[in-house]
């Protein structure tokens, strides 16, 4: 009896091993199962993406970049014999006062246009959109009003209207200005 008993408790024993064996094969199968599926999904998924993408790239296509800003130096001189005041630009500093002191010297003799010159910085002015100025002559106590890109071109157009309505002598005075 006790071969019997040992020979069906071996037995027994194989087929519940058996039987483990098979269903973890078989879970294991499944999980192979399930991550097949989920992979092909994402294949799917990235497929329909890529499409909507060539789709859009195809209606509009993607802008280049914008240019670099142009940065622009205002530099203003004031004649010593006339009191005329002359602005100059360029991508320098030395440019914009070269073209400033020429404008002079092509108005009035070049002998009066030595004197000091003041310029913009492009760097401070980057973070504003404009300045506003504001001069009231000393002769006739008239308010002129200038703007432009930087503090001196907005002084400049104030003291040229400033010099277009009444003697330029009497816009020396101080200019008040704002930048936007």
């Amino acid at each position: 009896m006790s071969v019997l008993r040992k020979s069906l408790v071996l037995v027994l024993g194989c087929c519940l091993l058996l039987g483990v064996s098979a269903q973890a094969q078989s879970r294991e199968a499944e999980r192979i199962r399930i991550l097949e599926t989920k992979v092909s999904q994402l294949e799917g998924l990235i497929y329909n993406l890529n499409q909507r993408v060539s789709n859009l790239e195809y209606q509009n296509p993607p802008m280049p970049p914008p240019p670099p800003p142009i940065v622009e130096v205002a530099c203003m001189t004031t004649d010593t014999g006339y009191n005329k005041v002359f602005l100059g630009k360029g991508r320098t500093k030395l440019e914009a006062e070269a073209k400033a002191k020429e404008s002079c010297g092509n108005s009035v003799n070049a002998v009066y246009c030595n004197g000091a010159v003041k310029c913009s910085d492009p760097a401070q002015d980057r973070l504003t959109q404009g300045a506003l100025c504001v001069l009231t002559d000393t002769g006739y106590n008239k308010i002129f009003r200038g703007e432009g890109r930087s503090s001196v071109e907005a002084e400049y157009n104030a003291r040229k209207a400033c010099g277009n309505s009444v003697n330029p002598v009497y816009c020396m005075a101080s200019v008040r200005c704002e930048t936007f």
